[in-house]
C-alpha cells in the first residue's frame, strides 16, 4: 500500500503454479488497464502491471484509490513472487493439488512475514476466468484499507522502506553497489545518489545549494553530471540554449567545456565534435557577452540537426560502459550530515 497527493495505491499481485499464465488471463479481464506498454521480463518469468481506479467518491478519506494487478507468468512450476509489498494475492490454481497446495503454503508463510501483521486476503482462481475473484478481492482490499487493517502494514512498510532507501543513497557507494546495478540503470541511480545527497546537504544547512555538492567531487564525476546536462538540454532545446543570454544560460562555459571532455571521454567523438565547432561560433559572434548574431543562430541550428541525426553515439549507454570501466574512480564514502 502507497500513500500520495495523487491517492492511494494498493497493490494485488496474481500468480499461479506449473507455469500457469495469471499475466495473459488477468490481462483478458475488462475495465483493467495497461499500466506498461512492455511487461517487465526477468530470467525465467514475466510481469504485466494492470490497474484499476476508483474516484474519490468510492475511495477513502476524500481521495482516490488506485488497484495495481502485478501479474505474473514463469517458467517454473515453482514459482512464487515477491510478496512482500502485496496487499492481496490472486492465486491461480494449476489442478495439480499437491502443488497448488505447497504453493498456497508457501504464499502464507510469505505474507506472515510482512510488517505490521496486516490481513491475509488471498482469493483462489480454480477456472481460466479470475473475473469474480478480482472483483471480490478488490471489495476485500478496499475494505481493508478502510476500516484501517491495513494502516499499520503500511506506516511499517515505509519505516522500512525509508532505511533501505537511506542505506542506498547515503550508505558508502562502493565498487559494488555500482556494478551491481541493473544494465540500463545505473547513470540514472548515479545521478539519484548525487542529488539525493546534495539535498540532504542544502537541507542540513552546509551548503547554500545542491550544485555547490556537485562542485565538491571528482573531476570524473564532474564530466557524468556535465556530459548529462547537455544531453538533455540539447535534446529539448537545442544547442542554442547553451549560448544564451548572461543570466539566462542553464550551463556556464566551464561546464559546456567540461561537457565537452567529457563527450570525448566516453568515445562520442562525433558529437564532440560539433560541441567544440558551436563552442568556435560562440567565441567568434560574442555570444558569451550576450550578443545576438543571425547567422550564428542559423549554424547552431544546423549542428542541433546534426546532432540529432547521430544514432551511433548514445550517450546513456556510452556514460554507462565508462563507469562500469572504471567504477573505483565514482565510489564514495558514506554520506554524513
Amino acid at each position: 500500500m502507497e500513500r500520495n497527493a495523487d491517492g492511494w495505491e494498493l497493490k494485488v499481485v496474481a500468480f499461479g503454479p506449473n507455469r500457469v499464465r495469471a499475466d495473459e488471463r488477468v490481462a483478458r479481464v475488462a475495465g483493467l488497464k495497461e499500466l506498461r506498454q512492455v511487461p517487465v521480463v526477468r530470467d525465467g518469468w514475466s510481469r504485466r502491471e494492470l490497474g484499476l481506479h476508483l474516484d474519490a467518491k468510492g475511495g477513502h478519506e476524500q481521495l482516490p484509490i488506485d488497484i495495481k494487478v502485478l501479474a505474473y507468468g514463469a517458467e517454473r512450476v515453482d514459482f512464487v513472487p515477491d510478496l512482500g509489498g502485496a496487499d492481496a494475492v490472486l492465486f491461480m490454481e494449476s489442478g495439480d493439488i499437491a502443488l497448488d497446495v505447497r504453493l498456497s503454503a508457501a504464499v502464507d508463510v510469505a505474507l506472515s512475514e510482512r510488517p505490521g501483521k496486516p490481513p491475509h486476503i488471498v482469493e483462489k482462481v480454480k477456472d481460466d476466468d479470475p473475473k469474480v475473484a478480482l472483483r471480490t478481492i478488490v471489495k476485500r482490499v478496499v475494505h481493508a484499507l478502510k476500516t484501517g487493517k491495513l494502516t499499520q502494514f503500511y506506516k511499517e512498510s515505509l519505516s522500512k522502506m525509508s532505511a533501505v532507501r537511506d542505506a542506498e543513497l547515503f550508505g558508502a557507494l562502493t565498487k559494488e553497489k555500482i556494478l551491481a546495478q541493473p544494465e540500463g540503470e545505473l547513470v540514472p541511480f548515479m545521478l539519484k545518489v548525487v542529488r539525493e545527497r546534495g539535498r540532504r546537504a542544502v537541507s542540513a544547512g552546509r551548503l547554500p545549494h545542491a550544485e555547490a555538492y556537485d562542485r565538491s567531487l571528482s573531476a570524473r564525476w564532474q564530466r557524468l553530471l556535465a556530459v548529462n546536462a547537455l544531453a538533455s538540454l540539447v535534446a529539448d532545446d537545442g544547442i542554442g540554449v547553451l549560448f544564451a543570454a548572461p543570466g539566462a544560460r542553464p550551463m556556464e562555459r566551464e561546464e559546456v567545456t567540461t561537457a565537452l571532455a567529457g563527450l570525448k571521454r566516453i568515445g562520442a567523438s562525433q558529437k564532440a565534435q560539433l560541441i567544440d565547432r558551436a563552442l568556435l561560433i560562440a567565441r567568434e559572434a560574442n555570444l558569451w557577452e550576450g550578443k545576438t548574431d543571425p547567422t550564428a543562430t542559423k549554424v547552431l541550428e544546423e549542428l542541433t540537426s546534426r546532432f540529432y541525426d547521430i544514432q551511433d553515439e548514445p550517450l546513456g549507454l556510452r556514460l554507462e560502459e565508462d563507469i562500469r570501466k572504471s567504477p573505483d574512480d565514482f565510489t564514495l564514502g558514506p554520506y554524513v550530515d
